[in-house]
């Protein structure tokens, strides 16, 4: 649903419940963080990202699903920086702030890591 506290993977989680699409990138990235950080079965997230998926396609879906959790014996395991990914494919968190509305107010400097803004910029936000 969106509420890991990776500004990041709650972004890319909420615009996929809102629009039902993300770019290969994103997908890699949420399957990677729910199987290798969460560690959740991929054949447990398969029906329900297949669900939200408006492109899914059986014969994409799964085998993606399997190489980025590492089961397919052939690819290497593939975890993914959520934070890194995030300073990459968002950096001045437009993204993060427009699916995130409660980091709006969030420093850029701490937008991708807002738990390392000083407590006392965190109560005044």
């Amino acid at each position: 649903s969106g509420h890991t506290g990776f500004p990041f993977v709650d972004a890319c989680m909420r615009c996929l419940h809102k629009h039902g699409w993300l770019n290969f990138r994103m997908r890699a990235m949420v399957v990677s963080f729910a199987v290798w950080n969460l560690w959740l079965d991929w054949k447990k997230i398969a029906p329900h990202l297949a669900r939200l998926f408006l492109d899914f396609e059986p014969g994409i879906h799964y085998p993606q699903l399997q190489m980025q959790s590492g089961t397919t014996g052939i690819n290497a395991m593939r975890v993914y920086n959520v934070t890194k990914q995030g300073k990459d494919q968002d950096s001045k968190g437009v993204f993060i702030r427009k699916y995130v509305p409660e980091l709006q107010q969030v420093p850029n400097e701490h937008i991708h890591e807002p738990w390392k803004m000083p407590l006392q910029l965190q109560r005044k936000i």
